[in-house]
């Protein structure tokens, strides 16, 4: 079973200009039955004629209020739920940290009410600010941030050394 594709870029949409079915389908590479259940949705059409025809900038709208509908702001103190599907308070406000990059890491935590994980991405420039917000735990990887970490395994022997 292949999964549905639910983020289109709307950046491929001429707002002046007017797309029927069969356009729309070959532009995003769907089939055009899934743009005939957008007009079930509320896509609006031109009028009520064959072939059905669609502004640009209806489609544009229709397709980013879709998409926006979906997403979910965390606060400060809240990480996603993977199975809620909802920002939720990691419990015990215990989290652990794991660096990415070295501007990037990604807060990990379980979820108060169904005990899963939880995550959220963030800067190392807040990591002071996180810190104040939760208990961490542990930091993985602590060797992207500032501690540099040499290896001493070389070829040179310590009476070679000048």
């Amino acid at each position: 079973m292949t999964l549905k594709k639910r983020t289109y870029n709307t950046n491929l949409i001429k707002e002046s200009l007017c797309y029927s079915t069969n356009d729309m389908a070959r532009r995003f590479n769907i089939h055009k039955r899934t743009v005939q259940e957008w007009y079930k949705a509320g896509l609006p059409r031109i009028d009520n004629r064959k072939p059905s025809l669609v502004l640009g900038t209806d489609l544009k709208n229709f397709l980013k209020t879709r998409q926006n509908k979906r997403k979910s702001k965390c606060r400060k103190n809240e990480l996603y739920c993977m199975k809620c599907k909802a920002p939720r308070q990691s419990s015990n406000n215990a989290v652990d940290i794991r660096l990415l990059s070295k501007t990037r890491l990604m807060i990990i935590g379980l979820c108060v009410h169904c005990n899963t994980k939880t995550n959220k991405i963030a800067t190392t420039k807040n990591i002071a600010e996180i810190s104040k917000i939760f208990a961490i735990q542990q930091i993985h990887n602590r060797v992207l941030i500032g501690s540099e970490v040499f290896s001493f395994n070389t070829d040179i022997e310590e009476g070679n050394k000048q």
